[in-house]
């Protein structure tokens, strides 16, 4: 039997995100019309966009730090932070679905460093490839920066993440959720791994198998 996981994931900027008649954001707007089991953040985003996300009515709101991300992004929201930690790069946890079941998620948060800002969150190649390697197989990733190769660009602020390229290749995840980057393909197919690139906001279905 086929059911599907449907989230509405956010990151990076607002485009799409309903307003109201005084320009404050209303996404529970976009719970009403979608029904998402959970609202996903790939980041880049403040604790005032962390508010509105929380206030929108979905039965989870889940996400990572972007790059941008100030610190209270989304602990001032009471948003689960699937790594947990603002100066790790990257954990393997659980996302819960509705039937009771789990699905397997790889957290990944932040960017390549490219600046010695302490502020934003970034980590070296070497401190990804450290924290990556450690880390067994997922069902899905989700990630701020997309792997080496897919989806990133040359420019040193969003080269993608040499390590993430390795996990994806040795576990073949089913989905890959990511943001930070400009104008790629909503979906597409990296070997057995179905990417997907939001900027703004996208409704994602993912199809799991079960009884």
């Amino acid at each position: 039997m086929e059911r599907a996981l449907r989230l509405l994931v956010l990151a990076d900027n607002t485009d799409g995100w309903p307003t109201d008649a005084h320009g404050r954001w209303r996404l529970a707007q976009l719970v009403t019309e979608t029904a998402p089991d959970a609202i996903i953040s790939l980041g880049d985003y403040q604790a005032v966009h962390a508010r509105a996300m929380a206030a929108a009515g979905a039965p989870a709101v889940l996400g990572v730090y972007g790059n941008h991300c100030t610190a209270d992004y989304m602990p001032a929201a009471g948003i689960v932070d699937l790594v947990g930690d603002r100066s790790s790069p990257a954990k393997v946890g659980q996302l819960q679905l509705p039937d009771g079941s789990a699905l397997r998620v790889l957290a990944v948060q932040g960017c390549v460093r490219y600046k010695p800002d302490l502020d934003d969150v970034l980590f070296t190649q070497n401190e990804y490839a450290a924290a990556l390697r450690a880390l067994p197989g997922a069902d899905l990733v989700i990630t701020h920066c997309p792997p080496a190769g897919i989806n990133d660009a040359p420019d040193p602020a969003h080269v993608g993440i040499v390590a993430l390229r390795e996990w994806v290749d040795l576990h073949r995840p089913r989905w890959l959720l990511h943001g930070h980057t400009y104008e790629n393909p909503a979906r597409h197919l990296y070997g057995q791994t179905e990417v997907l690139y939001v900027s703004g906001c996208a409704v994602v279905d993912l199809e799991l198998s079960g009884a």
